[in-house]
């Protein structure tokens, strides 16, 4: 019956207020007024006493043609509302689809809550989402602090760091009226005298304003951090600028702040007016800031409008300059719009289109890399060095879609394009690591130069090292002959690695005999450099004399690099010397 009564007190308010509308104003009001009376009347659930809010109220006052009207009804609906009301209101609120409607509710009920029960309206924001909460702690902290400040501190003090700092500023805020050793004893209590400093900082300031350069002084000389205030600041540099135009860009740029904050309070400032921006940088006298701020105008420029930014540092003297702003503009140009960067490279300077094209087309395959590889050929006449960008793009793609890239790479390069053996050997470790048979049987599909190893050995070297030995050792009897050695010892290497250094010996049994003396020497010399003690203690387990020899050629070097073995241990080393390995390492020591 409270609630019924306050609906109609609400109702009653919306049509005292209509009476000073123009008549089709009345008609329309009273329209709504009939549809919101109508509709806010309750239900009684068929299997409980307990009286159930209907949700169309809320469908009702959206209706109204402004948001002051929404608010109107919303507040004297809920003027008289219970807290038991309020929370049906509030369930039902969270069903509103349109934001700004929901938020609306929203707001006017925790308001609303506030004034009678404030810890439970605190723990109604935990139902939205984090966006919005912050707007909601505002309202429900700013009233509270208005009837029971000792209490909303209380509450305030319990919450998150960044929920308690929003608290705080609501409270400093909604209680001017307190002494600012008041206020700052709150900040004190809720660990947030920064907010409290930042507060009078701007206060001061904001009563400087038709004094920029004062308010300026103000905030910079502070006792609050520059990043905190930087709204603050921009706030003041724009006052400023219209009182001397852009020499405030001076200002900013010789003042003593953080490297962030003066990034965007100069990019704030140069934004208004670019072009009339970089006009001012090109009449200062001193050389070193006239750079300085050129570079940071033209850089800002480039990000709303490149082709007009090109042009402009184009025309200007001395030329050094010029070349120093357009190599920065095309550069930035590819970072901000790579799309527009590759479709006018004709307006680029010869000079300066491979970095920046280079540059361009790695933002784009980062998100689309076929996009990317698609734009190639609109660059075709304007650069030489498109094999390379097409590298670049591959090995972009690789790292997302290996397979993707080499079925590319197979289709549009033939077997006797020199690029193609180059790019495959940039592809094939991604998708060996993704799909090791596959990456193995693209490989073994390609010729083997006259003179060279075949590709596979660079699939073995990447499966043995990244993915699995053992997978790699079973494609070794596959190999090519020309591939065999480099693949063995790759596989071989991963084992010594992993410690199965006797069966690393072993594997080299199966090359020829010709092979076998590379295999052990390169075996050999990683055992040793990785884990010398080991192998000097497995010097007597060695296989044969000649591989006791090289294993201890190879210990004596590495020892000469980085000492682990004693004095005693080396000349014991050196007993195990053949008079060929001797005579090598004498000579080496001879250098």
């Amino acid at each position: 019956m409270t609630f019924v009564v306050g609906v109609s007190v609400g109702a009653l308010a919306v049509v005292v207020i209509q009476s000073f509308d123009t008549p089709n104003e009345r008609a329309s009001h009273e329209e709504n007024r009939d549809e919101l009376s109508h509709s806010t009347s309750k239900s009684i659930d068929a299997d409980s006493t307990e009286e159930i809010v209907e949700v169309r109220p809320f469908q009702d006052v959206f209706k109204l043609s402004s948001v002051f009207e929404q608010n109107r009804a919303l507040y004297s609906i809920l003027s008289s509302a219970s807290e038991r009301d309020l929370k049906a209101w509030w369930v039902h609120s969270q069903s509103i689809t349109r934001d700004s409607h929901r938020k609306t509710a929203q707001n006017a009920i925790l308001r609303r809550l506030t004034t009678t029960n404030p810890h439970e309206a605190v723990r109604y924001i935990e139902d939205v989402s984090m966006f919005q909460a912050n707007a909601l702690l505002v309202d429900v902290f700013s009233e509270w602090s208005m009837s029971q400040l000792d209490e909303a501190i209380k509450a305030a003090s319990v919450l998150p760091v960044r929920q308690r700092s929003v608290a705080l500023q609501a409270i400093l805020e909604a209680r001017d009226d307190l002494a600012l050793s008041e206020r700052l004893e709150i900040a004190k209590k809720l660990e947030g005298e920064q907010h409290f400093l930042k507060l009078v900082s701007d206060i001061n300031a904001s009563q400087s304003l038709a004094k920029p350069e004062e308010s300026w002084d103000i905030l910079l000389n502070d006792d609050v951090d520059d990043f905190l205030q930087i709204e603050s600041l921009a706030l003041v540099a724009e006052a400023w600028r219209e009182q001397i135009g852009f020499e405030v860009i001076s200002k900013i740029f010789s003042a003593t702040i953080d490297h962030q904050s003066k990034t965007h309070l100069l990019s704030e400032i140069v934004q208004i007016d670019p072009a009339g921006a970089f006009d001012y940088t090109q009449s200062i006298p001193d050389e070193k800031t006239k750079l300085s701020l050129s570079r940071v105008v033209a850089r800002e420029w480039t990000s709303t409008d490149a082709k007009a930014a090109l042009v402009a540092v184009s025309s200007i003297q001395p030329r050094s300059l010029a070349l120093n702003l357009e190599e920065l503009v095309a550069n930035s140009w590819a970072f901000f719009d790579p799309g527009g960067a590759i479709d006018n490279i004709a307006l680029i300077s010869e000079e300066f289109r491979e970095f920046s094209l280079r540059m361009a087309f790695g933002h784009i395959s980062s998100q689309d890399p076929a996009q990317a590889i698609a734009k190639v050929d609109l660059v075709a006449d304007y650069i030489a060095s498109t094999p390379t960008i097409v590298e670049n793009i591959l090995a972009i793609w690789s790292q997302h879609a290996p397979a993707d890239a080499v079925d590319w790479l197979v289709n549009n390069y033939t077997e006797d394009d020199a690029h193609r053996r180059k790019l495959l050997e940039r592809v094939l470790p991604y998708l060996a690591r993704e799909d090791p048979n596959q990456a193995f049987e693209v490989a073994i599909q390609q010729p083997a130069p006259s003179n060279g190893p075949g590709l596979e050995h660079v699939v073995i070297r990447e499966i043995a090292s990244k993915v699995n030995i053992e997978d790699a050792k079973k494609l070794l009897p596959r190999v090519n002959e020309s591939s065999k050695a480099f693949s063995y010892y790759w596989v071989g290497e991963a084992m010594v690695r992993d410690a199965q250094t006797i069966e690393a010996l072993e594997l080299g049994k199966a090359l020829a005999e010709g092979q076998q003396t590379e295999y052990y020497r390169q075996i050999l010399r990683v055992w040793a450099s990785d884990n010398p003690k080991n192998l000097y203690q497995s010097l007597e387990d060695l296989p044969s004399r000649g591989t006791k020899s090289r294993a201890a050629f190879q210990l004596i070097l590495s020892n000469l690099i980085n000492p682990v073995l004693t004095d005693e241990q080396i000349q014991h080393a050196r007993t195990l010397l053949n008079s060929d390995d001797a005579a090598d390492l004498e000579r080496i020591e001879r250098r």
